[in-house]
């Protein structure tokens, strides 16, 4: 097995989004394995508050195997870089064999923040910007074994592989790497945006001008069954099939999650800039068959809100169950997410 095997990164992210191995397809089709989001229940953490992490992954593929972990413990790297923390992975591990650092395999990680995170940061500040510190959360998903590799040398990398049942190195169709950045402003917060949740716990899709409840929504999307779709039964939440399987030759279908219109003030900028800014939020569509849009605005911090933030899907050739994800996000490291399952007929 080569070195380079060994730390392999996959692609790694702004904290506020997730990707994929490279590959010529759209961002948004999904077709290998995929992390869509990384939800913390405090996007703006105090020092000493634990905050819990969620991460949404889907595997088209249907490997026999997935396995998912979190890697903490990297705290004011240098620059703010993630790649300033591999200095404190590897080098060996703690009495019993554990990692140094926070580590847990699965799809949920909690963390504690230091409580000098803020005073206890380096490095000079902007004018006008008010102090802060940064934890990095690292995360792997992988379709075989996560590995991790307690003997590493400080500063190579990420300590962690993926590999098949015979031991190999999985390349980034199998295997993705990513980081979410937890921000500690003093005396500030941030909620998650949302969606509007009815009273059954759905939320209602917009498909084509027909109101259809979504599969799930939050946490909960996270392992959700895929449902079977009576189209006689439920012709709102169904499709026709394009032979052109989603290419700019298919008509478009206009499809919207309802978003709570919930923003917030951007404490930290109206600081800086000594006037009123509000947060600024996207949504993201992802489909694993046909065709949509990527990204939509939802909120802008100067024009406001947008009520036109719907996706604009194309349907797949393929006749059967069709998933669309809305992944909502704010500037500040919130997100939230949803699902919903058409047919193709």
């Amino acid at each position: 097995m080569n070195r380079a095997s060994l730390w392999l990164v996959g692609t790694l992210l702004l904290s506020t989004s997730v990707g994929c191995g490279a590959n010529f397809d759209p961002s948004n089709e999904i077709k290998t394995l995929r992390v869509l989001g990384v939800k913390k229940d405090k996007p703006y953490a105090q020092p000493g508050d634990t905050v819990n992490l969620q991460m949404l992954w889907t595997d088209p593929k249907g490997h026999a195997k997935v396995e998912t972990a979190f890697i903490g413990g990297c705290v004011n790297p240098p620059g703010d870089l993630y790649y300033g923390c591999f200095d404190v992975f590897g080098g060996g591990a703690a009495p019993g064999g554990v990692p140094s650092v926070p580590f847990s395999f699965g799809d949920t990680f909690s963390l504690t923040l230091p409580k000098d995170i803020i005073s206890g940061r380096q490095g000079p500040i902007r004018p006008g910007q008010a102090r802060y510190g940064l934890s990095i959360v690292f995360f792997a998903l992988c379709g075989g074994t996560l590995s991790l590799d307690l003997k590493a040398d400080p500063g190579a990398g990420l300590p962690i592989r993926c590999l098949d049942a015979n031991d190999n190195p999985l390349g980034s169709d199998d295997f993705v790497v990513g980081y979410s950045s937890i921000y500690s402003f003093e005396g500030v917060s941030n909620e998650n945006p949302s969606f509007t949740v009815d009273d059954d716990g759905t939320v209602a899709f917009q498909v084509g001008g027909k109101s259809v409840p979504s599969d799930c929504v939050g946490e909960a999307c996270q392992g959700a069954p895929v449902p079977e779709v009576d189209c006689d039964r439920a012709p709102e939440r169904c499709i026709k099939a394009c032979a052109a399987d989603g290419d700019p030759g298919c008509p478009t279908i206009d499809v919207a999650p309802a978003i709570a219109e919930k923003v917030e003030k951007d404490q930290v900028s109206s600081d800086l800039f000594r006037t009123d800014v509000t947060e600024q939020m996207w949504v993201n569509y992802y489909v694993d068959h046909g065709s949509i849009n990527e990204v939509r605005l939802v909120n802008d911090s100067n024009s406001g809100w947008n009520p036109k933030y719907r996706g604009q899907l194309r349907a797949p050739k393929d006749k059967g169950p069709l998933q669309v994800w809305a992944v909502v996000h704010d500037n500040r490291g919130g997100m939230d997410f949803t699902r919903v399952t058409l047919g193709v007929f």
